[in-house]
């Protein structure tokens, strides 16, 4: 798939094969462009354990303005993100879509996905120039595979600005990474970096590497303290379940909302009792919920959640899974802490675009699965799930059975794949696209971070059966427990929030009447999840759409984007609609700052020949206000 970096200067590529640690520090020695470091697929026990530091030297090593890319597998990118200096700043972890899904056994989802992560010795923000991804079309009503409704004049006509998780390319990290290279040479062509150093590290003698944990990042240092302070939590073992004792909750336990501390909680919960966790724990990032707050020291953040994580371990049977969902940075910290305690199956990427705000668009959220012990064939791998679908979930979703790349969403073209019997159909892996955030109020309850109940469909029915026991620490407005409920799991909710107790338990009661408690309601809601403040319910006497193409119209002939005087001055509406309908004046001029797109397949300006890129040598293309060639109105 191509791309297109807006005004870079590609960055020349100088390729190196190391063999040996000697080698790997001259070449990386004081140099101050983007250094490129590529790991085996498969590394040896002893060479992954000296991976981290092998890394950690490098980055000691190259220059103060140097950006550091390591490709690797997830399991050595977690390594090195526990040993870094702290003189090297963390920036991103994104996700590179495999060739082909690897596969061991049904004790874990097939590993569809690797990572680059990507540091620099400078602290300031990534500096990197603005890269597209050109849109993707559906092979069944050739239009672009999002629905751009009627926003399609505030997009750009060649794609979308570039995630962290890359699904348009496709790679293997033992074969030819020739267009994740070119990516980065085009992504960082910009001053004042000339040179992309690529060191292939893949056939490269591993040995040991001597290492300062002086210059370990102040949050790993803490984890090594709170590991050792709870060793017994290191003995599970076994999945046998003809051995393993059957424990059930007590009666009273089942079923519930329970209102309290989740430590506290978790303590009434007997040993080896709970089939399936999953959990979205705040992410200390300062959000508004009801009753607690989100900005929590560090140091704090981290030894609370380990303490929740090994109650939760404590409380699960032998050969089930834990799964807990996170931004990158924070789930390798807790990557670190439950592969003390747990075992590793899967780091699902879930593609979720997050709110805009950077050039390269948060997407990756991941979704850290661990067993107790080794895992049971996972029985949504081996046909064990029973009910794994609801009427009210949306038409193209199946819990096991997820939409193949390229499809659409739009209803029509989904019934009429349907009626056709068209096999829209892709692998369940650990690479998650099809699962889409609430983007409709009407969809939402008060609470600030709500799920897609369909994440929990997919997930109970991957790691549970029938009537199994599902357990949420952190319900929330309870969309874990309800999907369970909806699923006929039994279930068990823990919230500090009475508030949202409130709310969850009065969707449960929903449930026993027969109503769907994901249906859409019209609410007043006073919780929001991005800082984009909410506009008042209002009718529009002229369409946001009409504004926003007439500011465009008035930036063509000042040449540049115009203030809101201009727009009184030059306008042909009253300011006051500009006012009152926008939340920002860069939402004002979201229009005037690009082209306009279609989403109709062959349209000149989506695919003339000299505005793409091949993924293998990108072309530069930019465009001015005075350029004409868009769509002025919708379709």
């Amino acid at each position: 798939m191509a791309h297109l970096s807006e005004n870079n200067r590609p960055l020349k590529l100088k390729q190196l094969l190391i063999h040996n640690n000697d080698e790997l520090s001259e070449a990386a020695q004081n140099f101050n462009d983007v250094c490129v470091v590529i790991l085996p697929s498969h590394s040896e026990e002893d060479a992954h354990s000296n991976i981290g530091r092998l890394i950690a030297n490098i980055a000691n090593r190259l220059g103060s303005e140097a950006t550091l890319i390591t490709l690797g597998e997830i399991t050595d990118l977690v390594q090195i993100q526990a040993v870094i200096p702290s003189t090297v700043r963390y920036q991103h972890w994104i996700a590179i879509k495999r060739t082909f899904p690897h596969q061991t056994d049904n004790r874990s989802l097939p590993n569809y996905h690797f990572g680059a992560l990507i540091h620099t010795r400078y602290k300031k923000s990534l500096r990197h120039v603005k890269t597209r991804i050109e849109y993707t079309y559906c092979p069944n009503c050739d239009k672009t595979t999002k629905d751009y409704g009627g926003k399609k004049h505030t997009y750009h006509q060649y794609g979308t600005l570039m995630s962290d998780v890359w699904r348009d390319i496709a790679c293997e990290l033992d074969g030819d990474l020739t267009p994740v290279i070119t990516r980065f040479q085009d992504l960082f062509g910009l001053e004042p970096y000339k040179e992309l150093l690529a060191l292939d590290c893949r056939l490269m003698d591993y040995q040991p590497l001597p290492f300062d944990d002086n210059r370990t990042p102040d949050w790993i240092q803490n984890f090594n303290i709170i590991r050792e302070s709870a060793p017994q939590y290191s003995l599970f073992s076994g999945n046998n379940e003809q051995k393993t004792p059957e424990v059930r909750l007590a009666l009273d336990l089942t079923d519930q909302i329970i209102n309290g501390d989740c430590l506290e909680q978790l303590q009434e919960i007997p040993d080896n009792s709970i089939d399936f966790i999953f959990t979205d724990p705040p992410y200390n990032l300062g959000k508004k919920y009801s009753g607690y707050t989100d900005d929590l020291e560090v140091k704090e953040y981290f030894n609370w959640c380990d303490k929740w994580i090994a109650e939760l371990a404590r409380v699960l049977k032998p050969g089930r899974t834990l799964a807990l969902l996170n931004i990158p940075i924070w789930s390798i910290r807790h990557f670190l802490f439950m592969d003390t305690i747990l075992q590793f199956q899967n780091w699902i990427a879930w593609d979720a675009l997050s709110f805009p705000v950077r050039l390269i668009m948060p997407a990756h959220y991941t979704i850290l699965v661990f067993s107790k012990g080794e895992s049971r064939n996972l029985p949504g791998l081996v046909g064990e799930s029973g009910q794994t679908s609801v009427p009210g979930a949306p038409l193209a979703f199946d819990s096991l059975n997820p939409l193949a790349e390229g499809y659409c969403l739009r209803s029509s073209c989904v019934r009429h794949r349907q009626m056709m019997q068209r096999d829209d159909r892709g692998p369940l892996t650990d690479l998650w696209w099809d699962i889409h955030r609430l983007k409709h109020n009407s969809r939402r309850v008060d609470h600030p971070t709500q799920l897609p109940p369909h994440l929990m469909y997919r997930l109970i029915s991957i790691f549970t059966r029938p009537k199994e026991i599902v357990l949420d620490c952190f319900n929330g407005a309870g969309t874990t427990t309800l999907a369970a409920h909806q699923l006929g799991r039994h279930y068990v909710g823990i919230e500090s929030s009475s508030k949202y107790c409130k709310i969850a338990k009065g969707r449960h009661d929903e449930i026993i009447r027969g109503i769907d408690p994901f249906r859409k309601v019209e609410r007043k809601l006073t919780a929001k999840n991005s800082p984009v403040p909410r506009l008042r319910k209002q009718k529009y006497e002229v369409p946001k759409k009409t504004l926003q193409l007439e500011v465009r119209r008035i930036a063509q002939e000042l040449n540049r984007l115009p203030t809101r005087a201009e727009v009184a001055q030059r306008g042909k509406y009253p300011i006051k609609y500009y006012d009152n309908y926008f939340v920002s004046w860069g939402e004002v001029c979201a229009a005037a700052r690009t082209t306009g797109m279609t989403e109709i397949r062959n349209y000149s300006g989506n695919n003339n020949s000299e505005d793409k890129g091949s993924g293998l040598g990108v072309k530069q293309l930019s465009f001015s206000l005075d350029e004409r060639n868009y769509p002025a109105q919708e379709g």
